[in-house]
């Protein structure tokens, strides 16, 4: 199997926003503070819509270039940071590889591909937000060198 990682295009809306769609499940399964709305489908494509028309997204996806078939993604936000050096960052809103994809460095090559664009676009950092709960991810980004920033505490209302 060959791996290729390209920009998201129009044509990838459904397959992007099914990916999405499972992350967000995902989350949910995992702390039950992350409730999924109603809508989730819709909500995923028009969450992905809104990412390619955004200036300061962007959208990555690995596909098998054998069949096509896509089979990861990861979307990047870039934060101006007024107040620190460096201002520009890049943040890993979403990263998702489909379960029988897992293992074969699919988010790896995702994650180096999203360190290109970050760098290719001027982030001096790149950071990753996921769920406390998500002992995957957070074992991911510690293998790869990522060290705690910032801690984000809530509040229900």
């Amino acid at each position: 199997m060959q791996l290729d990682v390209r920009y998201v295009e129009e044509k990838d809306v459904e397959a992007v926003a099914e990916m999405i769609a499972r992350l967000k499940m995902l989350n949910e399964e995992l702390d039950p503070h992350f409730r999924v709305v109603d809508d989730l489908e819709e909500q995923a494509k028009k969450y992905v819509r809104e990412s390619l028309r955004s200036k300061d997204v962007v959208m990555l996806l690995a596909y098998n270039s054998d069949t096509n078939e896509v089979v990861g993604v990861i979307r990047l936000e870039f934060i101006d940071r007024i107040f620190y050096k460096p201002r520009l960052k890049a943040v890993i809103t979403d990263i998702y590889v489909k379960p029988r994809y897992r293992g074969r460095r699919v988010a790896t090559l995702l994650l180096e591909k999203a360190k290109e664009e970050a760098k290719k676009r001027g982030a001096g950092i790149i950071t990753a937000v996921y769920p406390v709960n998500n002992v995957i991810a957070e074992m991911f980004y510690e293998k790869k060198g990522f060290k705690t920033l910032q801690v984000e505490k809530y509040l229900p209302l």
